[in-house]
């Protein structure tokens, strides 16, 4: 009896390093394979959003030049006024928000009214209409 079992233990553990060494492999290759279409379903997708942003910015290409020969094609006053829109708006901004602090500071007006007239949504507008224009000179003499 002792005999058979050792028989058994032995045949067991010369093959069973064997299978046990089979199972792991074909679990490694199950996942290697998992990971190798993973990383090309990935690369497909990078490349597939880079050909995205690459039409996205040959439109905005397309479209800018548009807008240069149309510029270059209208007439000078219209490209002034063009011009004007931003500082203009800046300006009329700032005018409105001076002239409520100086009705405030006199009297002419309250608080209530300088806070009804002049809202946080308008202080807001006020605030990325002056960043933008400022923004917008610093980048385009900072390009140049």
């Amino acid at each position: 009896m002792i005999t058979l079992i050792g028989s058994l233990l032995g045949f067991a553990s010369s093959t069973g390093v064997g299978v046990f060494k089979e199972i792991m492999n074909a679990r490694q290759d199950s996942k290697d394979k998992a990971h190798e279409l993973a990383m090309i379903q990935q690369a497909s997708a990078d490349r597939r959003e880079e050909a995205i942003i690459t039409s996205m910015g040959d439109q905005n290409v397309e479209i800018q030049k548009t807008v240069q020969t149309v510029a270059n094609n209208s007439s000078q006053w219209v490209n002034n006024i063009c011009g004007l829109i931003r500082p203009s708006i800046c300006a009329f901004f700032a005018l409105e928000f001076f002239i409520l602090t100086i009705l405030v500071a006199f009297g002419y007006i309250d608080k209530e009214m300088f806070k009804t007239i002049w809202s946080s949504e308008q202080s807001a507008i006020f605030g990325a209409v002056i960043s933008f224009y400022f923004g917008n000179r610093m980048t385009s003499k900072l390009i140049k």
